[in-house]
């Protein structure tokens, strides 16, 4: 199974937790991950392979020049560009590939996600915004009717599908005509171009953040029975002081067991792990 990652060396630490619960979880599978960076040392790679000898780990160094034509802005970085232009610099040979946000855990086994019939499409993803959100995002950036803005941390991809119809040059002069009004940097990318190529899957079940807990499901035992991905986008995570929540017990469990000590899942005794 391949998996992809984008990071700096401050997130090795969720890295290693998040690759831990998809060991776990999906005994039997090997594992690919390539990690596309721009600022990794070999001491940051050597420490995920410590943590996780069975994962083979494929360090894809960016350069400058990928992204030549490019347009940046304080919002949106050159590392911005990196889950974008994925098609680009993976290995030819790679057909599919589900994309990770580091900071997400997943608690069952990812084949059915991995091995779904794309048809002629692109991306498998879910989205978390509703109502006034959800059409303000598709109405700015003109998206269909009867599509639902995603969520880009969470990205089963048909690469095969994807190089018939992406070029660099299509994401630089979007990005270059649009500029401060991609409010979400790539992931409005993303939305914009690549809609109509995009298949929608369950939030609850694919890309479960805090948010869509509290208004779809609050019960952490409909979590631990179906739920594949747990999310922590935003600014709530839960290895920082201040988190609101519920399921943060899942990333102490995960973390817990490969750093030891740290918090105490306090679902445990309920049996929800």
């Amino acid at each position: 199974m391949n998996i992809l990652v984008t990071l700096d060396s401050n997130y090795i630490p969720q890295l290693i937790a998040m690759l831990n619960s998809v060991q776990k979880n999906n005994a039997g599978t090997a594992f690919d991950v390539y990690i596309a960076h721009s600022t990794l040392c070999c001491s940051d790679i050597a420490r995920v392979q410590r943590a996780l000898p069975q994962i083979k780990l494929h360090p894809i160094k960016l350069e400058n020049n990928l992204f030549a034509g490019a347009h940046y802005t304080k919002r949106i970085t050159r590392e911005a560009y990196y889950r974008v232009l994925m098609s680009e610099y993976l290995p030819k040979e790679l057909d599919r590939i589900l994309y990770l946000d580091p900071d997400t855990i997943i608690i069952k086994p990812l084949d059915k996600l991995y091995n779904y019939d794309f048809g002629n499409k692109c991306f498998i993803a879910a989205g978390h915004t509703h109502g006034a959100v959800e059409w303000f995002n598709k109405k700015r950036l003109k998206m269909g009717r009867t599509s639902q803005y995603i969520n880009s941390g969470v990205l089963m991809v048909n690469l095969d599908n994807l190089r018939r119809v992406f070029s660099p040059q299509l994401v630089f002069d979007y990005v270059h005509r649009q500029g401060r009004r991609l409010f979400q940097a790539d992931q409005d990318v993303i939305n914009a171009l690549f809609h109509k190529y995009t298949i929608y899957v369950c939030a609850e079940l694919y890309n479960l953040d805090e948010r869509t807990f509290r208004r779809n499901v609050r019960s952490l035992s409909y979590v631990s029975k179906n739920t594949v991905i747990i999310h922590y986008d935003g600014r709530n995570k839960p290895w920082l002081d201040g988190y609101r929540g519920m399921l943060d017990c899942y990333y102490n469990y995960y973390s817990s067991v490969v750093f030891g000590g740290g918090k105490v899942c306090r679902n445990l005794k309920a049996g929800l792990l």
